[in-house]
């Protein structure tokens, strides 16, 4: 059974993250996907959610925790926009090559020069070729579906690749359209419970993971 519901792409992307509550989520704010971590911030504080919320100081280390938390066996999910994701840039990098399936909510904005915070996929198609899975949504619908879909996609073992649900800054992030959302157990039946094969804190597998400028992380 749906629950019809009329909402902005930013609250859709949101409540979807709460639905899956994950177990980190690291995010620096940025125009126009500043509402995103806000609105989730919100179901933490409430305990809608017993995600561990990392507020960072940049978008660089905000992909830093997600590789961290991501590598020591944790679910984790971040979001971000233009020049959020330009700043991002390494670690989306390390991210793909590593196999870790992070799931990035992505506002496409116009990457500035010297200042555009209109809608265009510059940001996207910056890293177009690194290795994320990129999921471009038409409607607020679509935002919230592929986000509740990113982690089956993104964990399942013949992938293990992170993913990044797009959609358009402004004109579906703020826009307000009717929705159909999903139960919240049906979420998390169709989610699933994050169980990744090879993980950091696994003391039946001691492992190592070395990446350039995360040595702080895994001490």
């Amino acid at each position: 059974m749906s629950i019809r519901e009329r909402l902005s792409g930013n609250e859709a992307a949101a409540i979807a993250m709460k639905q899956i509550n994950p177990d980190v989520v690291a995010a620096f704010p940025i125009t126009p996907s500043t509402e995103i971590p806000q609105y989730f911030s919100s179901f933490v504080s409430n305990g809608a959610v017993d995600t561990e919320f990392v507020a960072v100081e940049s978008e660089h280390s905000a992909m830093s925790a997600c590789i961290g938390a991501e590598a020591a066996g944790a679910r984790a999910m971040t979001a971000t926009s233009s020049n959020g994701l330009s700043l991002m840039w390494e670690m989306v990098y390390i991210a793909s090559s590593l196999r870790l399936p992070i799931v990035m909510s992505l506002v496409n904005r116009a990457v500035s020069g010297p200042l555009n915070i209109h809608n265009d996929h510059s940001d996207a198609m910056g890293v177009r070729d690194s290795g994320w899975i990129q999921l471009f949504s038409e409607n607020n619908q679509e935002a919230y579906d592929n986000l509740v879909m990113a982690h089956r996609i993104a964990e399942h073992k013949d992938v293990l690749l992170p993913l990044m649900v797009c959609q358009d800054g402004f004109i579906t992030s703020h826009s307000i359209e009717n929705i159909e959302l999903i139960e919240d157990d049906l979420v998390k039946e169709f989610v699933g419970t994050y169980k990744p094969e090879h993980y950091l804190l696994n003391d039946k597998e001691p492992m190592a993971v070395r990446t350039f400028r995360l040595t702080s992380i895994f001490i």
